[in-house]
């Protein structure tokens, strides 16, 4: 079954019964063109200042990127960290009503907090020196008391598998995997005889400006490199209920998350 797409954004309980069962769905013009510019030039402004915290591609270190920072195309940034206090247009995004709403009905709460310690991120694609993101889970890496946890996607441009646009495995949410399953790094083995089967159903929509993917901490996604000649701009932030605290110490408590009541 394809990737669910709504474009009436207004029937929450057909939003929130695919999400349960997908752990992932597309917004489809969710964002209107103006809002998108205005992010958009933005994000440029701040790519083009260059300030902490971000992150290279060279340090990440996945296939493709360059060998060391030294190396060309060493100073290509992966992604820009921090994006809420970056300024007023991001943080405005991230506590737009209609997709608060939208998470508060899918986390079934409505005090919501975004975490700054996990994406919070304008992501990139480059055409040159852009990586392979192999398949995983959020949740693997993040520490809250509860694994719910839903991240929105904002495509700023047109996204596909070409540019190196996200996969995701739907109805992966759902399912255990042995620790054998994972590499050292703890992506899932796509040869793995557990994990294959649900390799092979995964999907790397197109999307559009102004699209928006909210996807499940716990579904596998991937991304490959960017074959293009134009870099793919993404913004994304990931919310959970208020109540749902990162652990004591871990790198999700790390930050402060920004908090919000959403009225019904």
């Amino acid at each position: 079954m394809p990737i669910i797409s709504f474009a009436d954004h207004s029937d929450l309980a057909a939003i929130a019964d695919a999400f349960v069962r997908d752990g992932v769905l597309i917004l489809r013009g969710f964002a209107r063109p103006e809002r998108v510019a205005a992010i958009r030039a933005e994000a440029m402004h701040q790519l083009q200042l260059r300030l902490p915290p971000l992150e290279l591609e060279a340090e990440l270190g996945y296939p493709g990127a360059p060998d060391s920072t030294q190396a060309q195309g060493g100073s290509t940034i992966r992604r820009l960290r921090g994006m809420a206090t970056r300024d007023a247009v991001f943080l405005d995004w991230a506590g737009e009503q209609p997709l608060l709403q939208l998470i508060a009905r899918l986390l079934g709460s409505q005090d919501i907090s975004l975490t700054q310690a996990h994406h919070n991120s304008l992501m990139t694609k480059q055409p040159s020196f852009s990586s392979d993101t192999l398949w995983h889970r959020d949740v693997r890496y993040w520490r809250f008391a509860r694994p719910e946890l839903v991240s929105s996607w904002l495509a700023l441009g047109d996204e596909s598998p070409v540019n190196g646009g996200l996969g995701f495995i739907a109805g992966s949410h759902r399912v255990d995997f042995p620790d054998d399953a994972f590499d050292e790094k703890e992506f899932l083995l796509p040869d793995h005889p557990l994990a294959a089967p649900w390799v092979s159903k995964a999907e790397f929509p197109t999307l559009q400006a102004g699209d928006v993917v909210l996807f499940d901490a716990r579904t596998f996604h991937a991304a490959s490199r960017n074959a293009t000649s134009a870099t793919k701009y993404s913004l994304v932030f990931s919310y959970h209920a208020s109540d749902n605290l990162p652990q004591a110490g871990s790198r999700s408590a790390s930050l402060p998350s920004i908090e919000w009541n959403v009225a019904e």
